[in-house]
């Protein structure tokens, strides 16, 4: 759980990610002795939620690069 903290301050600060995240942790403390598994889920749900909302390092280079093209003033689609 500090790991999934530490990334998710790290990656994506987003109010929404935030609520998530706090969300599973209360949850997976309220089922955590009474249902593992579904507790356990509920930490795997978090951390595929802030995988999939996390951007990665070669989506963050593809921005970057058509943001600079646009700024130049090139086309990146064409009608063919």
């Amino acid at each position: 759980m500090a790991t999934l903290g530490k990334l998710m301050l790290r990656e994506n600060r987003d109010f929404h990610v935030i609520q998530e995240i706090e969300a599973a942790f209360k949850q997976y403390y309220l089922l955590g002795k009474s249902h593992k598994e579904g507790a356990y889920n509920l930490l795997i749900a978090a951390t595929r939620y802030l995988a999939a909302h996390a951007p990665t390092m070669r989506s963050q280079a593809q921005t970057y690069q058509m943001a600079y093209r646009l700024h130049k003033g090139e086309r990146l689609f064409e009608d063919g």
